[in-house]
């Protein structure tokens, strides 16, 4: 019976894509813009699986039938392109409430285990003090005060959620080091050997990815407390009829990932065997949620 309604759910997501399809030309002038070098270096341009964020994104392209590279854009600037309501997408970004009142979402594109609190071990551990009883870090300003000589690097206009936001919002400016967010993946390890930083908000896939087993520098990790478990990224386009226009079919695209193999794949791919199971039943669920709740 379930997998009956499945089935039928798949027909009528394709019946409509396709309906959506013929109503649309594809030769508009939409351009999508992302400010990661992964992106903008990689898809429409080098056909070979990368990561997670990269691969769910040429998933899209190709159902779109998009086929121009990403433009590497400052957040900033893209952020003022939509205001201005131009022609413009973002690609791969969490949601967080004074973007919403701004810009439209897609549904979720892409799900990661959600960013971690990372510590060079050459620090004394985090004091138990700060830790709630699931070892978990309560406040990231109030450790970070606790290490008053000790610096976070943390990527530029970039956000992590809306708690995470608020409590980095508290940490001594002072403390923080900035990195362009297209160089922050790539520095941070660097800053981290250097002695020029002690602290990093990382995302585990991403570790995972570009280190593997083998982290060059021995570093502990801490979930931070009512964070939850699994992001989502999303497509972010301007609050127009035209940015309302390309959500629909972005959308209609997304539900037709949603029901291959391959995109669950397409996550579990970069993740170490013990992280498979969690993650895979998060986005099986919110799929389920979203396909069976009839979400546009």
């Amino acid at each position: 019976m379930v997998r009956a309604v499945m089935v039928l759910l798949i027909l009528l997501i394709r019946l409509a894509y396709a309906n959506d399809i013929s109503r649309q030309e594809q030769g508009d002038d939409l351009v999508f813009h992302a400010d990661n070098l992964f992106l903008t270096e990689r898809v429409n341009l080098q056909d070979v699986p990368y990561s997670t964020a990269v691969d769910t994104v040429q998933m899209l392209f190709d159902e779109l039938g998009y086929t121009s590279p990403v433009l590497h854009v400052p957040l900033v600037r893209s952020f003022l392109n939509m205001e201005n309501g131009e022609n413009v997408c973002v690609l791969n970004r969490i949601k967080s409430p004074e973007r919403e009142r701004s810009f439209l979402y897609s549904l979720p594109l892409n799900f990661f285990q959600t960013q971690r609190f990372y510590q060079i071990a050459s620090l004394p551990p985090i004091n138990e003090y700060f830790l709630n009883a699931d070892g978990e870090v309560q406040s990231i300003h109030d450790v970070l005060a606790s290490y008053p000589e000790s610096f976070i690097v943390l990527p530029e206009f970039y956000s992590f959620g809306e708690k995470v936001d608020a409590d980095i919002g508290q940490v001594d400016k002072n403390q923080i080091l900035r990195v362009a967010n297209d160089a922050y993946y790539s520095r941070f390890m660097n800053m981290f050997a250097n002695g020029k930083s002690d602290f990093a908000l990382l995302f585990p896939a991403t570790v995972y990815r570009n280190f593997g087993e083998d982290m060059p520098v021995a570093v502990r990790s801490y979930a931070i407390a009512g964070n939850p478990s699994v992001v989502s990224g999303h497509v972010i386009c301007p609050s127009t009829q035209q940015g309302a226009s390309h959500i629909e079919r972005i959308n209609s695209a997304i539900k037709l990932l949603y029901t291959r193999p391959e995109f669950i794949e397409a996550h579990t791919n970069y993740l170490p065997a013990q992280d498979i199971p969690n993650l895979r039943g998060a986005i099986e669920i919110a799929i389920n949620d979203i396909l069976t709740s009839g979400i546009n």
